[in-house]
């Protein structure tokens, strides 16, 4: 099947799911009581892909099919994306291990494949890699949530990344509705350039329905402004997208 029709695929496959989603605060899954095993599976589609600040495939929106295995205290998640309007096929693998410091605080580390079946003749210079990965979340009461992230590409880029990021969740109960705002600014440690600086500043928002126990349906809205690490080749980028999601 050729990645073109694969995104059309995807985007038919997210229509007849009917999937949905949840407040930022609230995306942690919680396990089964009894087996300790949930999955979360998720359909999506973006305008642009926007990735650490740059258009990774200029021209073309990005459809995506997300699934997402915990067991305990670990997970797996497959993520696979799709080019819709030029041909371009990527899979991200991550294994993560997960465990609550306190009420409030969960530290995490992790591994991630990125896996670039071909160029698709646009010549993008991707180049399948390898990365490892901490953060340390701290979830407030009053349904804020910090979050501090660090990645390392040690394959193929030999470089890091730095994210903080606040988000919040403002529920509109009457209508099963919630309002997640986040800011977030990154810190190139020698990822996208040769430099140590920052990378860019980022902020959007998610509307969520939720449908039912199970599943939510949200639109997301958001922006990226390049700092001093990428502002030589990349630009103000805004784009729109559409997810579903379903929690088992």
């Amino acid at each position: 099947m050729r990645p073109r029709n694969r995104a059309n695929g995807l985007i038919a496959l997210a229509a007849l799911l009917s999937f949905s989603v949840n407040c930022s605060a609230e995306k942690v899954l919680v396990p089964n009581e009894e087996e300790n095993v949930s999955v979360s599976l998720t359909a999506e589609y973006d305008s642009k892909y926007i990735f650490r600040g740059v258009n990774s495939l200029p021209g073309s929106g990005i459809a995506t099919l997300d699934a997402e295995f915990e067991y305990q205290d670990f997970s797996l998640e497959i993520w696979e994306a799709a080019g819709i309007s030029k041909s371009y096929d990527e899979f991200d693998f991550t294994l993560k291990h997960s465990w609550k410091v306190n009420d409030h605080s969960t530290f995490s580390v992790g591994y991630i494949n990125y896996y670039t079946p071909n160029d698709d003749d646009l010549r993008l210079g991707y180049s399948d890699t390898e990365e490892i990965f901490a953060s340390v979340e701290y979830d407030f009461r009053s349904g804020y949530t910090a979050t501090l992230k660090y990645n390392y590409d040690f394959d193929k880029i030999r470089g890091g990344f730095i994210e903080p990021k606040f988000a919040g969740c403002f529920k509109w109960q009457q209508y099963r509705i919630a309002f997640d705002p986040y800011i977030s600014i990154t810190y190139d440690l020698q990822y996208n350039s040769n430099r140590f600086a920052w990378n860019n500043f980022q902020t959007g928002v998610e509307i969520v329905r939720k449908i039912n126990d199970v599943m939510r349906v949200s639109a997301t809205a958001e922006v990226s402004v390049p700092l001093a690490a990428i502002d030589q080749f990349a630009k103000k980028e805004g784009w729109v997208g559409l997810k579903f999601t379903a929690d088992f």
